[in-house]
């Protein structure tokens, strides 16, 4: 196997082995990894368009709309007219979401807190440098760039 095979490989299992402990951890709640995404976002920051939060999220590029619909059907999502273009729409967390902020954010916590209990800080430094590197100038690249950005802006931390 090519070291750039591998390294893609790797980068997959890890993604999936991830997104596989974090949807058994969400279960419970009724939420996906995506769902607590967007629930993080819009908890950090809200109203925002179902454009703003899709130029936000990471997982869940494609279909924004979709996702807010399914959101909004499982009584997530509060959509409103925007007061500044009648054309948009505004999204809130209900209050259903509000409840589920810190059961999610616990949930993620455990992930992380693994993260660093399994992976020297240095490690984890040189990966993400190199990812970064990786996805700069694509558009998923993009998205965590605004994310990152977006939580500056609401001090919702690292």
């Amino acid at each position: 196997m090519r070291r750039a095979e591998e390294f893609r490989y790797v980068v997959l299992a890890a993604q999936r082995e991830g997104d596989r402990r974090l949807c058994a951890a969400l279960q419970d709640l009724g939420v996906t990894p995506a769902w607590a995404e967007a629930i993080e976002i819009l908890n950090e920051g809200s109203p925002l368009t179902v454009k703003e939060l899709g130029d936000l999220l990471v997982c869940e590029r494609n279909h924004p709309s979709r996702l807010v619909e399914r959101m909004v059907r499982a009584g997530l999502l509060e959509r409103a007219a925007s007061s500044a273009d009648t054309r948009a729409v505004e999204l809130r967390l209900s209050t259903v979401a509000q409840d589920l902020v810190p059961r999610v954010r616990a949930i993620e916590e455990a992930l992380y807190d693994l993260i660093d209990a399994t992976l020297p800080d240095p490690a984890v430094a040189t990966v993400i440098e190199s990812l970064n590197t990786l996805v700069s100038g694509t558009p998923s690249g993009a998205a965590l760039e605004r994310r990152r950005r977006h939580q500056q802006l609401h001090h919702a931390g690292p």
